[in-house]
């Protein structure tokens, strides 16, 4: 168009002054119609590139709020400085939501003057807008669990701390020797093992518990190590609780076989101080030799009692339900040991008394037959 005008105007020099008149008004006119094009070419690119800005401006806060989005997705492992960046987040998402606000009013405007321009831009705005609405969601959402992850991580870590305290006492008594001198002391350690098995009821709870409360961290904190921590202490625990039920069950079987073997051997204690007792009595010494026999002859068939009573002691030994190399330490197997060799000595001795008592009766008698004889000769 220009050159068409240029060629107008160089052809005026040409023509007779009225046809000037008319070519210039001609070309007046056709310059106005290509500066109104102009404008309207410079309206139109002015437009696109504002409609290119605002679609740059648009991306620009998508990607803001889906890099924020992406962030509250990431799970932690420090609770307290997950806080202090989701504040950060949160003030992230409030500029995102001025500068979004800031945005749609402009394109509303912009629309106005430019519709075919502005329908898509409008279009981009609504999806911008649903975009940071689920990614306000998501931060509420995110807070409200972390607040709630810093309760139950506490309880997790109590709950921790009893299980591994359990775990400790648990090893202690399921590696420790067991002492087995008595009865009584065997029913002691019974009774810790069994109040230690009973005690591993809430350890099963509390480790149940445990991984309840994984379930709720698991949204916002990183609970891969903590939930091998968990199988971990399950598997632990299950193994002394099996240890304890069999040290349990041999403390038992040792404590009931105890008790029936301190029992024959006070059984066999007493008969034995009785039988000693009647063997040195002074009041036996003032009886006549005769007499002095018969008591030890009854004495001596007395004793004959104490085989059935050393042999129970012996059984019961044999049949303790303890380790073969601890029955020759116990002190109640020495005693047992003392005791039947008493009885043996005893035994002995109350035969060697009536052996020399019989020698001294059938002495006696023939002595005061032949003094007797003597007199009658001499009379």
């Amino acid at each position: 168009m220009a050159e068409e005008q240029k060629e107008k105007y160089l052809g005026l020099y040409t023509i007779l002054p009225s046809e000037i008149s008319l070519q210039l008004a001609e070309v007046a006119l056709d310059l106005n119609i290509h500066e109104q094009i102009q404008n309207k070419v410079k309206e139109v690119e002015q437009s696109k590139a504002l409609s290119q800005e605002y679609g740059q401006q648009i991306q620009k806060i998508a990607k803001d709020l889906t890099t924020i989005l992406t962030k509250l997705k990431v799970k932690t492992e420090n609770l307290a400085q997950a806080k202090t960046d989701q504040k950060v987040l949160g003030e992230e998402l409030d500029d995102c939501n001025s500068k979004l606000m800031e945005l749609d009013a402009a394109v509303q405007k912009f629309s106005e003057q430019n519709s075919q321009l502005g329908k898509p831009l409008a279009k981009k705005i609504g999806k911008l807008t649903e975009l940071h609405q689920q990614t306000l969601r998501q931060a509420e959402n995110r807070l409200s669990k972390l607040n709630q992850a810093a309760s139950h991580l506490e309880e997790y870590n109590e709950m921790l701390e009893l299980i591994l305290k359990w775990i400790e006492k648990a090893k202690d008594l399921a590696h420790g020797n067991i002492t087995w001198n008595s009865a009584s002391q065997l029913r002691e350690q019974y009774i810790l093992h069994q109040t230690l098995l009973e005690e591993s009821e809430e350890i099963y709870a509390d480790l149940e518990a445990m991984t309840e409360k994984l379930q709720y961290l698991s949204s916002v904190y990183c609970t891969e190590k903590m939930s091998q921590q968990v199988a971990e202490l399950g598997r632990e625990s299950e193994e002394l609780r099996q240890m304890i039920k069999i040290r349990l069950q041999n403390l038992q079987d040792a404590a009931k076989d105890m008790k029936k073997f301190e029992a024959e051997l006070k059984n066999l204690q007493a008969a034995l101080e009785q039988a000693q007792t009647t063997l040195t009595s002074p009041e036996v010494g003032r009886l006549s030799l005769k007499e002095q026999l018969s008591h030890r002859q009854h004495l001596l068939s007395e004793m004959e009692s104490l085989k059935p009573k050393v042999h129970a002691v012996q059984l019961c030994q044999s049949a303790l339900r303890i380790p073969e190399d601890v029955v020759a330490s116990l002190p109640l197997c020495h005693a047992a040991l003392c005791l039947q060799e008493e009885a043996s000595r005893l035994q002995h001795t109350a035969i060697q008394q009536c052996n020399i008592m019989q020698a001294g009766v059938a002495v006696r008698p023939g002595s005061a037959s032949g003094a007797q004889g003597s007199q009658s000769n001499r009379r």
